[in-house]
């Protein structure tokens, strides 16, 4: 793992210094929204939807990194959007997020609902304007993973399906929208700006839907076996009745369906070579994270 800590102590520092430099500075009008565009997205996080597409752009050929560094930046800016939106009241009910308050706590729901439709259009403009000829296929790529079979939809299901009996084939639909989606998209974004083919791009897919998958099992892992504080969640909601591998087969089947899907994972990159050396780290990485 010391080469993937490598990795990231050295991307992380330059996503988070183009991160600020794309966002609107908080001096500029309309002040509060771009205040509280800057906290929702520049207050800490894991960065690893910018890693998974960093890495799928170095396992298919790499090259200049110029535009897939800011391609990166605007998934993060997509991924913080549905952040704010869902740990609002009508949503998750969050009131903490990374050690802080949420977006709505700090700045109001009515700012936080802005600052979210702001960063999904923010996204796209920094998308396009770093693909060039490329935004043919970056811009629907993201657009696809983000809506209505993709994140939005998973959040759909998730909410439509709250208090109702535990059920596996729904769950997976719901991983693989809600988070899955977003993050296969990461990989094949880092393959349109290597210039690799359609069977890398649908290989790395493959892995990206895997290991999304695997992300959300730890995730509810977590919040099953380390249930967050009253203070950081709304009365109102429970993980018990979210849709959820642990609740719905237990925690040691869901620890074992999340190893499989690893395997699948690192199966669909088989033939790739030394340079999927970061993905296959990242997939132990998100199969083995305590937080």
């Amino acid at each position: 793992m010391d080469r993937l800590i490598q990795f990231l102590r050295e991307l992380t520092p330059e996503i988070e210094k183009r991160l600020a430099k794309l966002l609107p500075f908080a001096d500029q009008r309309p002040e509060t929204l771009h205040e509280a565009m800057r906290y929702a997205v520049l207050g800490g996080g894991k960065r690893l939807r910018p890693a998974l597409t960093l890495a799928s752009f170095l396992a298919a050929g790499g090259g200049n990194r110029a535009g897939v560094v800011d391609a990166a930046c605007a998934i993060e800016f997509l991924h913080a959007y549905t952040l704010v939106h869902d740990d609002l009241p009508a949503m998750d009910n969050d009131a903490m997020r990374r050690n802080r308050l949420t977006t709505h706590k700090a700045f109001g729901e009515g700012i936080a609902i802005l600052v979210g439709d702001a960063l999904q259009a923010l996204a796209f403009e920094t998308l396009a304007a770093a693909s060039g000829d490329k935004a043919s296929r970056t811009v629907p790529e993201l657009a696809k993973a983000a809506g209505s079979q993709g994140t939005v939809g998973g959040q759909a299901l998730d909410l439509e399906s709250e208090g109702g009996e535990q059920d596996p084939e729904l769950i997976e639909r719901i991983d693989k929208w809600k988070t899955a989606a977003l993050i296969a998209c990461c990989c094949r974004m880092g393959c349109i700006f290597a210039g690799g083919d359609d069977e890398k791009s649908a290989r790395l897919g493959e892995y990206g839907e895997a290991v999304g998958v695997v992300y959300q099992i730890c995730d509810d892992l977590l919040d099953f076996t380390e249930p967050k504080p009253a203070s950081a969640k709304g009365a109102s909601k429970s993980e018990a009745a979210k849709q959820t591998y642990p609740a719905a087969i237990g925690v040691e089947a869901a620890r074992d369906l999340a190893a499989r899907k690893n395997a699948e994972a690192k199966h669909a990159i088989r033939d790739f070579g030394r340079e999927a050396l970061y993905l296959r780290l990242l997939a132990d990485y998100l199969l083995e994270r305590k937080a």
